[in-house]
């Protein structure tokens, strides 16, 4: 069922298209809204892409007329554009809510679920990179300063929870120096293959742990050697 945005023409016919925009515009102010208007059309263009996406395919995810839509947003690229920079702030603050507040036994432990979570939010709920694939393929140029700026965010992420949990810890630098930068674009990478391959949570998670093992022996042999050392 598509979402309910307020947006309705009368059966006649009679409404005009002056005050459509109007009011349409009125209301993608709010900002509320606007977040549900970039969620619809965020999970139109994962299905079909930017070039296969049609202005009646958008306006029928998101109940929303074109006369208002486009006006808005400026043009199905803009709108496409904004679809994934939410798609990709969705990511993060779903990461940030999955590793900010687990309770880590050890710093081992924390790599083994930073990167699980990294890669599994790639890959399923609102988060689902699928949309980053179609605009690296479709939209290069953009998508792909918005992925480097997602590897940079995430590196930061990862660090902070090494920061919090572990401040005094003296391999938290190593680990942060050595393995994070690697670690946070494989995640990354893997996930996005993940999610082009349409896994959903179960078998990403699968996945997940099998790909995260060799992460954690790493970070197992780092710590190990430094002891050594």
């Amino acid at each position: 069922m598509k979402p309910d945005f307020g947006f309705t023409q009368l059966e006649d016919g009679n409404e005009s298209s002056a005050a459509v925009q109007i009011e349409g515009s009125r209301r993608l102010a709010d900002p509320e809204r606007r977040s549900q208007v970039l969620r619809a059309a965020a999970t139109q263009f994962a299905m079909t892409g930017l070039h296969g996406t049609t202005g009646l395919m958008l306006a029928r995810a998101t109940g929303i007329p074109e006369e208002v839509l486009y006006p808005r947003f400026g043009s199905k690229e803009r709108l496409f554009r904004e679809a994934v920079a939410y798609n990709v702030r969705r990511r993060l603050r779903l990461l940030e809510a999955r590793t900010l507040s687990a309770v880590y036994e050890s710093e081992i432990a924390a790599v083994q679920h930073i990167a699980e979570a990294t890669v599994t939010g790639c890959a399923t709920g609102d988060g689902n990179s699928i949309l980053t694939n179609w605009a690296l393929l479709e939209d290069h140029d953009n998508a792909a300063d918005l992925y480097r700026d997602e590897i940079g965010s995430v590196e930061i992420l990862w660090n902070r929870v090494f920061a919090e949990n572990f401040r005094d810890s003296p391999w938290r630098r190593i680990l942060s120096v050595n393995l994070v930068p690697h670690a946070v674009s494989a995640c990354l990478a893997y996930g996005l293959w993940l999610a082009a391959l349409r896994h959903d949570a179960k078998s990403s998670a699968a996945l997940a742990q099998g790909f995260v093992a060799g992460l954690v022996h790493t970070a197992a042999a780092l710590i190990s050697e430094q002891s050594r050392g």
